[in-house]
């Protein structure tokens, strides 16, 4: 079986309506196609020092440092996000939670062990293909109000993936298969590209799923690079785009979806 790795990450407006949870698949075999373009693209953007020496780009691709001095940059890596897309090096997956809902509240799904039906959700929803996982969430997904138990959340991936792709092998051809999950680990943002990558585009997901582009003082760069990247996926003739009070995309590689919780009940 293929193994694929899964990064995934969260953006969250304060007091905004959308907490985002996004993520990257990407199999591992396709990790130097990664690592090689933003190595390539931070030497691209770096400087001479003082003495002779090039330097690389080193700072952290992260929505909340975008700025005009940088935005050459970030629309560059935008472009390598779609070009992957495009060429089936990698799917992405964003998970709208309207915090206003009233089913969201009242099953915990924001704080505590809601977090952890989240995760659950983003990941289980978005692997397709029978296949050994990897996912490193980023460490900071984590805080102590989430007190997400990321074995448990294994366990319980197992069993859920189980169920879901074992109908779907050939017992002869996977001899000794023991799950699919090999683990679900918490990776510092600052050491993962691909966690960068997505904290980028959930970033201007969130700034227009949120409406903060219209406020007075939102970031004159920050809207640019938001109009960028929503134009890429507007434009692509292979991602549907539909909505109003927000937006949902759909495709066999990119998707935004708003997460309903499946409870027919209306709380009291």
């Amino acid at each position: 079986m293929k193994t694929i790795r899964i990064y995934s990450d969260e953006s969250r407006h304060k007091n905004e309506r959308f907490l985002l949870l996004g993520g990257i698949w990407v199999e591992e075999e396709n990790m130097p196609v990664i690592e090689n373009s933003i190595k390539a693209l931070r030497n691209k953007y770096g400087y001479i020092n003082t003495k002779g020496e090039h330097i690389d780009f080193l700072g952290e691709f992260k929505w909340t440092k975008v700025s005009y001095k940088y935005l050459a940059v970030y629309k560059e890596l935008a472009d390598l996000f779609f070009e992957w897309i495009d060429k089936d090096i990698i799917r992405s997956c964003v998970m709208l939670v309207d915090t206003q809902n009233p089913l969201v509240v009242s099953q915990s799904n924001i704080k505590k062990e809601g977090y952890f039906k989240l995760l659950y959700q983003l990941y289980f929803h978005n692997s397709r293909i029978p296949a050994t996982y990897k996912i490193f969430p980023d460490r900071i997904t984590n805080p102590t109000q989430h007190n997400v138990n990321f074995e448990t959340l294994d366990k319980c991936l197992e069993v859920a993936f189980q169920k879901k792709f074992t109908p779907l092998l050939n017992p002869s051809e996977h001899p000794g298969l023991r799950g699919f999950i090999n683990n679900v680990t918490p990776v510092d943002s600052k050491k993962s590209s691909c966690i960068q990558l997505i904290d980028v585009i959930m970033g201007a997901l969130g700034y227009l799923q949120n409406g903060l582009f219209r406020k007075e003082d939102a970031k004159k760069a920050k809207v640019e690079l938001m109009k960028y990247i929503f134009e890429k996926i507007t434009l692509s003739g292979a991602i549907k785009v539909s909505g109003k009070s927000y937006y949902v995309a759909k495709s066999t590689k990119f998707n935004i979806w708003l997460f309903r919780p499946n409870n027919k009940k209306t709380p009291q």
